[in-house]
């Protein structure tokens, strides 16, 4: 093998295993205020979800899925640890924007003070900018193990 094409093999492996940081490419009008209502969005999409109020079908585009530990859910509860009745909590929130696409990564705690049950959990939402303002396409939840409580 040439030098130059080993040399190019080894940069090409380098390259590979290096991870890329991007920022979003939005210009300051469009950008605005975007975070915080994604952000908004996200933790009324929990809250409603526990809730079990119809009103959360409205932040979902008709093509999003959501899976809750690792299952498909098509209806109340969506968010995984929920149960019926109860609250829900955020107690942390990440959003990061990319073109007409958000992600946001969530913590939330479900509780029912009539059962005596809580629960912690983890959601990952997908964002995009729809023509009918932002919608979420895609959210998948676990429940938080007991060690990483």
């Amino acid at each position: 093998m040439p030098a130059s094409r080993a040399v190019f093999v080894v940069l090409l492996g380098l390259a590979a295993c290096t991870t890329r940081h991007t920022v979003a490419r939005l210009t300051p009008r469009t950008a605005a205020g975007i975070p915080d209502r994604v952000e908004a969005m996200a933790r009324e999409a929990v809250r409603l979800d526990a809730a079990g109020d119809p009103k959360a079908d409205t932040l979902y585009a008709g093509e999003a899925i959501v899976v809750g530990n690792a299952r498909v859910r098509l209806g109340f509860p969506r968010f995984a640890g929920v149960g019926y009745g109860g609250r829900a909590t955020v107690a942390s929130v990440t959003v990061t924007l990319e073109g007409r696409f958000a992600w946001v990564l969530l913590d939330y705690r479900w509780f029912n003070l009539t059962t005596n049950q809580a629960e912690a959990g983890r959601a990952t939402f997908v964002f995009a900018e729809k023509p009918d303002g932002w919608k979420i396409i895609h959210v998948h939840s676990s429940q938080v193990l007991p060690w990483d409580r």
